[in-house]
């Protein structure tokens, strides 16, 4: 007998009250009352499954035995039910399945341990001989992310997809310079070190006075020319070759298949020609160049130096032009 008064009994027991009271003592009961629960209503064979991946029983010692061990935590915690509901289901002449809804909540005195938890839940009583014993038990949390109709919780596949496209959006925009669209410094030396750069040259590309086009016209107006020069670049190297933002109004590009140092030249004319046949924009600045052929095993640092030095020595006379080094 339990605190409710309930006893073993036919069908005339009220099995929904029953186990309404067994999940009482369970949850708020002392050590005597859920020793007393488990001898007088758990089948010696009764299989538990509750709501944690470790909790999985095939008999009532082993879960008599879990159940002690967490008892001292569990005494620290105030549960308070929620929602405590059940329906009863004959299913047999000597079997009877009880199922519903137990939400509790709870917490202890520090407030360290806080309990929230929404489950639904079956049990099923069996006639042994004159007495009924519980023969399972099984608990479980709705998945929340699942929606009405689905049938396995595709909406959490949905989520980790989504999460991986967003991980992989993050780390293209870590690659990518936020305003042109241009691989960014980091990312370009990542691909120098890795990279083969046999007959392949560096040039730096700099807008001639572009301060006087953010002073007169606005910042505004010069990222728009920014980006514009950057598609530009982008289209008048090859495919494979690569454009890269150094920063400010400087881009690098490393290119490929440039056997002399005339086909750098050409390839430098066909830069400076390309920005300057856009001009008829109102805000518009020419370009300067500097190329260098990469040696064998080179710092990438040297190799920009070597551009660089050529670069300024079109900017201190004509600009608008090209110096391969």
């Amino acid at each position: 007998m339990l605190g409710g008064g309930l006893r073993q009994g036919g069908w005339q027991m009220d099995f929904c009250r029953l186990t309404e009271e067994l999940w009482r003592v369970y949850l708020c009961g002392d050590a005597g009352e859920k020793q007393k629960m488990v001898s007088e209503w758990l089948d010696e064979d009764c299989v538990i499954i509750g709501t944690g991946a470790h909790e999985f029983y095939t008999n009532k010692q082993d879960f008599y035995k879990a159940m002690s061990q967490e008892s001292e935590e569990v005494e620290e915690v105030s549960f308070r039910f929620e929602n405590l509901r059940c329906r009863e289901r004959k299913t047999g002449e000597d079997a009877c399945l009880v199922y519903g809804v137990l939400y509790i909540r709870g917490s202890s005195a520090d407030g360290k341990v806080q309990i929230d938890m929404d489950s639904r839940y079956s049990v099923l009583y069996e006639r042994r001989g004159d007495r009924w014993k519980i023969v399972h038990i099984h608990q479980s949390m709705p998945n929340l992310e699942q929606r009405e109709g689905e049938y396995y919780p595709k909406t959490l596949t949905e989520q980790v997809q989504k999460a991986q496209e967003e991980a992989g959006r993050m780390a293209l925009l870590a690659q990518r310079d936020g305003l042109t669209g241009l691989i960014n410094y980091h990312t370009f030396e990542e691909i120098w070190k890795k990279g083969d750069r046999t007959e392949k040259w560096l040039f730096i590309v700099d807008l001639d006075d572009f301060k006087k086009i953010n002073d007169t016209y606005g910042h505004m107006e010069g990222n728009q020319v920014l980006k514009t020069i950057a598609g530009l670049l982008n289209r008048v190297v090859r495919t494979h070759d690569l454009v890269c933002r150094m920063g400010g109004d400087e881009f690098l590009l490393l290119c490929g298949g440039i056997s002399s140092m005339k086909g750098a030249a050409r390839l430098a004319e066909r830069i400076v020609d390309c920005i300057a046949a856009h001009r008829t924009e109102k805000a518009w600045p020419s370009i300067s160049v500097g190329g260098t052929e990469i040696l064998p095993d080179e710092k990438l640092e040297s190799a920009i130096e070597r551009a660089d030095k050529a670069l300024y020595s079109v900017k201190r006379t004509t600009k608008n032009g090209y110096r391969i080094e």
